[in-house]
């Protein structure tokens, strides 16, 4: 049971998804270190979502379809968002020549962490994943309930951390070749429009689902 479940969390995390997209994006244009930044934020949002599963929640989402739904379009807004800040912030470099680099440093830090941390609450992948796959690997009979569900969060946890530091660590190895320059400016274009297509898809994957 608990290798099927490592495989499925394996298979999951190593589908392309919104994460593996933006971390690529942004390590590339910004570094290794924003990158870790970002890993940061995306697995605090797992651990809200496996401690709502703790409490019960799950169960109230797995009832109210609407909930989901609501989640899936701000995930979809904000992949949108997502998609375009790169290029909106490069835009804005010009106005903060006066803001000191350990001042900009500081605002950055925190702000990667949150929109990882935003990113993943609106992924109606994580949702779907804490809500209804989690669950079908505990067996009441094998113990507690919740430290299992807890064991099984964490396994997931672990894996998609270490999912995403690789990618974070392979782009930043890449980035003295690909991330500056024509090549540099092709690669952000390539994941742009990647980010774009996911946000698409979900969008359209969700009125599939009305219908």
């Amino acid at each position: 049971m608990w290798f099927e479940f490592l495989l499925v969390v394996a298979l999951l995390e190593l589908t392309p998804g919104p994460n593996m997209a933006w971390l690529a994006t942004l390590t590339l244009d910004r570094g290794k270190s924003v990158g870790l930044q970002a890993v940061l934020g995306i697995s605090l949002g797992f651990c809200l979502y496996l401690a709502a599963a703790l409490a019960g929640l799950g169960v109230l989402m797995a009832s109210n379809p609407r909930l989901l739904a609501v989640l899936r379009w701000l995930g979809v807004m904000f992949l949108f968002y997502m998609a375009i800040e790169p290029w909106w912030e490069r835009a804005k470099q010009h106005e903060q020549v006066g803001t000191s680099a350990g001042a900009k440093r500081s605002l950055e830090a925190g702000r990667y962490i949150i929109q990882g941390l935003t990113l993943n609450i609106f992924n109606p992948k994580v949702a779907l994943f804490y809500v209804t796959l989690l669950p079908r690997f505990v067996v009441e009979e094998r113990g507690l309930v919740w430290a299992q569900s807890l064991w099984l969060g964490l396994i997931h946890i672990g894996v998609a951390t270490g999912v995403h530091v690789a990618i974070v660590l392979a782009a930043g190895r890449l980035r003295p070749w690909l991330g500056e320059g024509r090549r540099g400016t092709e690669l952000k274009i390539f994941f742009t429009v990647a980010l774009v297509l996911i946000a698409v898809w979900l969008a359209w994957d969700g009125l599939g689902g009305q219908f």
